[in-house]
């Protein structure tokens, strides 16, 4: 009811990424199918603020390669 985030992880991808992924999913949500553009700004937008606020968030790269162990 009454919380307030204090810390955010923000995971940054580049489009290369974001668009092999996507591909490799089985089923895709409705988020999925926006367009770059929109994640772009999304994007944009909360490293400005995590730029303002370093204390509340952590940008991570993720664009390195994920390893599953099966």
């Amino acid at each position: 009811k009454n919380f307030k985030i204090d810390f955010t992880f923000l995971n940054i991808v580049n489009k290369k990424n974001m668009k092999k992924r996507l591909r490799s999913r089985k089923l895709l949500n409705r988020y999925d199918k926006f367009n770059h553009n929109f994640y772009r700004k999304v994007q944009n937008g909360y490293m400005k603020l995590a730029k303002k606020n370093n204390k509340k968030y952590l940008v991570v790269d993720s664009n390195q390669e994920i390893k599953i162990n099966k």
